[in-house]
């Protein structure tokens, strides 16, 4: 038997071979199958299920996970009736639904519901920060509805692209610019039908936190997919949630790679995004000094405690510009709390940070809309024009990090002289 990747190893099993190679097409079964609510979506999918397909019952009802963390909370009586309409659904049908306790993508983290060798899909793409675990992800939209009806769907073997690093973060820098600089040197469509794995001393070194604020934007290079094989963190982090040991799966030694890069962490850049497309990846000195109206640290990339203790440090003690709005959205709720309890919620608020409970509007932008002419530096997932309201409005995606810097001078700032 041939050599696998991590990648391979999983599909092979999910689709019952005992070997898969790249660019061989299979029936898998997935482990896992998420969705939010959204309206034209997860409505009109129970309907096609139901008067269309005529299933009264979901075959893989066992493996479907929902969230409600959208339109949250509803802003209007039709919202409201769209979330009673989802609940009923998930009664009718016996599958899981979660709401109330954060954006999906990490709430499923916190619940340990993503481990090591897992096959995961979702119509969403930034599920892919479930990688973090050992897992790999995989996103759908039309086929999610095979995924759903039948509990299994076509699946081309990605090749894999080996990326290995070296050294640790210094201060002001993480995941989130690392991923910036891979789609910078690779382009949005370098990495087109893969999987990034990441791997070496420097993978090890990255916290979790910072693990999944990368594979949040690795479509951004046009993969598929990114994992990290679970490691001690991977594990410890499972273990405390589940209470289960996990076994990690590793690619073989001798495994074929389309591709290998290497980087060394220590000497690695803060990063941005430009307007308008979130592969317009940057060194931050490029942008530095562009005059800015409104920030946000949030999101399923980067509004984990990590980014916001970090955001804390910057703005500790000082006040941020006049005029400038700065919203700070947690998560999680388990983020929140931890958040308040070490007091980094409360330096942001003292700071001038507008904080609201987790949800995924400020991301999408139904909160805190940009008005025409207006800029934004964002730890959203999208700078796409009108993602945070005007089409003629900019967003710089960034980290948490030069988001707190930035908003004490209203100009994209370095946060390196600030930590």
């Amino acid at each position: 038997m041939s050599a696998m990747t991590l990648t391979e190893k999983i599909i092979a099993r999910t689709s019952g071979k005992p070997q898969v190679k790249a660019g061989e097409t299979v029936w898998v079964k997935p482990d896992l199958i998420m969705m939010y609510d959204w309206p034209g979506i997860s409505d009109r999918y129970a309907k096609l299920i139901k008067d269309k397909l005529k299933l009264e019952k979901l075959p893989v009802a066992d493996r479907y996970v929902m969230f409600i963390d959208h339109m949250c909370p509803p802003s209007g009586e039709h919202e409201t009736m769209f979330h009673h309409g989802t609940r009923r659904w998930a009664k009718e049908q016996g599958f899981r639904l979660y709401e109330g306790l954060g954006i999906g993508h990490q709430v499923a983290a916190e619940l340990g519901l993503a481990t090591p060798g897992q096959l995961i899909t979702h119509l969403d793409t930034h599920v892919q920060l479930l990688g973090a675990f050992g897992a790999l992800t995989v996103s759908l939209l039309a086929d999610i509805l095979t995924a759903l009806s039948l509990g299994r769907f076509w699946l081309e073997v990605p090749a894999t692209i080996r990326v290995e690093l070296e050294g640790s973060f210094r201060p002001g820098v993480n995941g989130r610019d690392l991923i910036h600089k891979i789609i910078k040197d690779l382009g949005p469509a370098g990495g087109i039908g893969m999987v990034l794995e990441f791997v070496g001393e420097g993978a090890r070194n990255m916290s979790i936190d910072s693990r999944m604020a990368l594979l949040c934007q690795v479509m951004f290079c046009g993969a598929i997919s990114g994992v990290f094989p679970a490691d001690e963190k991977a594990l410890a982090y499972l273990k405390a949630r589940t209470g289960i040991d996990y076994e990690p799966v590793l690619s073989d030694p001798d495994a074929t790679y389309a591709q290998t890069i290497h980087y060394d962490l220590s000497t690695l850049e803060p990063h941005a995004v430009k307007p308008p497309s979130p592969g317009n990846a940057c060194v931050l000195s490029e942008v530095e000094g562009v005059e800015v109206q409104q920030g946000y640290i949030g999101s399923c990339a980067s509004g984990r405690l990590e980014d916001l203790e970090t955001a804390a440090r910057i703005l500790k003690g000082k006040k941020i510009k006049p005029g400038f709005r700065l919203y700070v959205v947690p998560s999680s709720r388990e983020i929140m709390v931890n958040a308040m309890e070490s007091g980094a919620l409360a330096t942001l608020v003292e700071a001038g940070a507008f904080t609201s409970s987790p949800t995924c509007d400020f991301c999408y932008g139904k909160t805190q809309s940009l008005c025409v002419g207006e800029k934004a530096v964002s730890t959203g997932t999208l700078n796409v024009p009108g993602r945070m309201g005007s089409i003629d409005a900019e967003i710089y995606q960034v980290s948490a990090a030069v988001v707190a810097a930035t908003a004490l001078t209203g100009r994209i700032s370095d946060p390196r002289d600030l930590l």
